[in-house]
């Protein structure tokens, strides 16, 4: 009778496990097509911000107010929080799932330089516990393992990569304090492959878009990862500097009202976007072909330009009080160090380049503790 009643409760996890890998993969097909589409429109069909480049400023002061008004009047508690790079979990609740999609997705096309990790981040955690809640009530360490299937699920969907789901599984160690063992590789499994299984058939976009590359490794490519880990890494420190700089100032315009703030705010990020232009907006998931496109004309001087603007715009958007994550926007100048090392290195190879920058940087932040 013990065992017949174990192993139906493991199939009942198993079972939710894969509701919530579903329940997640609807929630980042969805959010993702609402923000892209809603940037698309706004800043670029109906402002016309990529010709027009001076609509910027109006365009990022209005939205980033209705943004901070938003945020002050429905959820005043998160006004106060700084936001991390993979987000926090609060309680797990319809309302609070809502509230972090909600004000996460008005923080982002606002023009925030960050990325959307930070909000999907939270609310598939809380997906996955508010399941865990109703099937479990106080089951802590139930709750626990459906909020972690919520945190595979979603990196499996943003890469497309049922292995990538399996791999962040490490990740998880830093958001939710579980041991890793075979029940917890399973789960691991079942949200990853029925996340990714969803997000193919419903053929979601990959956030990234990366140029083309190969996996052939030269010894070239073995010198050239020595010094991206190293230029990823000083990237990390560039960005923690620009973050607690700016974040002087928002220390001293915290006693202001809120659309004092949000007025700054846009300012702040406009100004910067006008400065680097289009390559420099948003999180940079767009920007990374065009940026290899155009690297050539763009030469080093140009492309170190773009770097040193978007560092400033992701420290600025992070001290500012925009929600969203700093790991996604990394990415983007992990690939920018890479175009830079491929004006003399023609045939550096751009997949390893990535990988080393973004081990450097990811390193880096055990002692800047900036980006996590």
């Amino acid at each position: 009778m013990g065992n017949s009643s174990q192993v139906s409760d493991k199939l009942k996890l198993f079972l939710l496990t894969i509701l919530v890998g579903v329940g997640v993969a609807l929630t980042y097909h969805i959010f993702e097509a609402i923000i892209h589409n809603s940037i698309d429109r706004i800043w670029y069909d109906w402002l016309n911000t990529d010709t027009h480049r001076w609509v910027v400023i109006p365009t990022a002061i209005v939205l980033t107010l209705v943004y901070f008004g938003v945020q002050h009047f429905w959820d005043r508690k998160a006004e106060k929080q700084e936001s991390r790079g993979l987000g926090s979990m609060p309680v797990p609740t319809v309302i609070n799932y809502v509230k972090i999609l909600g004000i996460g997705f008005l923080s982002l096309v606002a023009g925030a330089s960050l990325g959307p990790e930070a909000v999907l981040v939270p609310a598939c955690m809380v997906l996955g516990a508010y399941v865990g809640t109703k099937a479990y009530k106080s089951q802590e360490g139930m709750v626990k393992s459906l909020a972690m299937a919520g945190f595979i699920a979603l990196f499996a969907a943003f890469f497309h990569s049922f292995i990538i789901g399996l791999l962040s599984v490490l990740l998880v160690k830093k958001q939710i304090k579980i041991k890793l063992d075979l029940g917890v590789i399973i789960i691991a499994i079942l949200a990853a492959g029925s996340c990714a299984l969803v997000v193919s058939a419903l053929s979601s976009p990959q956030y990234f878009s990366f140029p083309s590359y190969s996996w052939k490794l030269s010894f070239e490519d073995l010198i050239l990862i020595v010094l991206l880990a190293i230029a990823g890494a000083a990237t990390t420190y560039g960005i923690g500097f620009a973050y607690r700089s700016f974040e002087r100032l928002k220390k001293f315009i915290n006693h202001k009202e809120w659309w004092f703030q949000a007025l700054v705010a846009a300012v702040g990020i406009s100004a910067l976007y006008l400065m680097g232009g289009q390559l420099v907006e948003f999180t940079g998931n767009k920007s990374i072909v065009p940026m290899f496109e155009q690297a050539a004309i763009l030469g080093f001087l140009g492309l170190l330009w773009i770097f040193v603007i978007k560092v400033g715009a992701i420290g600025w958007s992070k001290a500012m009080g925009y929600r969203g994550g700093m790991v996604f926007p990394t990415i983007f100048l992990a690939s920018v160090l890479v175009a830079i090392a491929q004006i003399y290195f023609k045939d550096a190879n751009f997949i390893y380049g990535l990988i080393a920058a973004l081990a450097g940087a990811i390193v880096a932040d055990s002692k800047v503790k900036v980006l996590l």
